[in-house]
C-alpha cells in the first residue's frame, strides 16, 4: 500500500526495511526520546520489525516507511492498535508515532507524513481514536501533536522519563 503526499510517499512496512530501521535506530539524536533513549540492538530491532509485519498481517495497517525520493528511507510513521489497558485511556486506540531521519528535520516531513497517516487510518475506519505518547521535552514532537489537533490527556512516568498522552478523535 502507498500513501502519497505533496512531497512524500508512505510505503506499507515490508521485510526490506529492516536494515534502514536498524540504521535509523543507531542515530543517538533519533532515539533520544524513544524508550530508554539508547540505540536499539539488532535483536530488539528484529523483534520490533517482526511485530510490525505481524501487525500488518493481522490488522491491514501498521508502520509506514517514509520516502522523500524514490528509493530513499527518510523515516517511519507507526500506527499500532492498542487495547483499552495498553492505551492507558481506558478505551482502545491506535497509537501513532514517528521518526524522521535527521537529514529531514526542519522540513515539515513529520507533520506531512503523520497527517497522511492520520487521514488514512480515520478514512479507512480502522479506529475512532488516535493516541500519541511523547516526552514533553521533545519540542518537535509536541509541535507535530499540536498541529495534528491532538488534545493532551494525561502524563505518566516510564523508566524515569515523563511521558505525555494526547488523543485525537475521528471527526464525525
Amino acid at each position: 500500500m502507498l500513501i502519497t503526499t505533496e512531497r512524500l510517499t508512505l510505503h506499507s512496512w515490508a521485510e526490506e526495511y529492516f536494515d534502514e530501521l536498524f540504521a535509523l535506530a543507531q542515530i543517538p539524536e533519533t532515539v533520544r526520546y524513544v524508550g530508554t533513549g539508547e540505540p536499539w540492538t539488532p535483536e530488539y530491532t528484529r523483534a520490533k520489525h517482526q511485530a510490525t509485519l505481524a501487525h500488518w498481517a493481522t490488522h491491514e495497517f501498521g508502520w509506514f516507511a517514509v520516502s522523500a525520493a524514490p528509493g530513499s528511507f527518510d523515516g517511519v510513521v507507526s500506527l499500532v492498535r492498542r487495547s483499552s489497558t495498553e492505551s492507558g485511556l481506558g478505551l482502545p486506540a491506535v497509537e501513532m508515532g514517528w521518526w524522521i531521519a535527521p537529514s529531514g528535520w526542519g522540513r515539515g516531513y513529520a507533520t506531512e507524513a503523520t497527517t497522511a497517516a492520520r487521514d488514512f487510518v480515520f478514512s479507512a475506519g480502522f479506529t475512532d481514536r488516535l493516541l500519541a505518547v511523547y516526552e514533553p521535552a521533545n519540542k518537535a514532537s509536541a509541535r507535530v501533536v499540536e498541529k495534528l489537533g491532538f488534545t493532551p490527556h494525561s502524563r505518566f512516568t516510564l523508566e524515569g522519563r515523563v511521558e505525555q498522552r494526547a488523543v485525537l478523535d475521528r471527526p464525525h
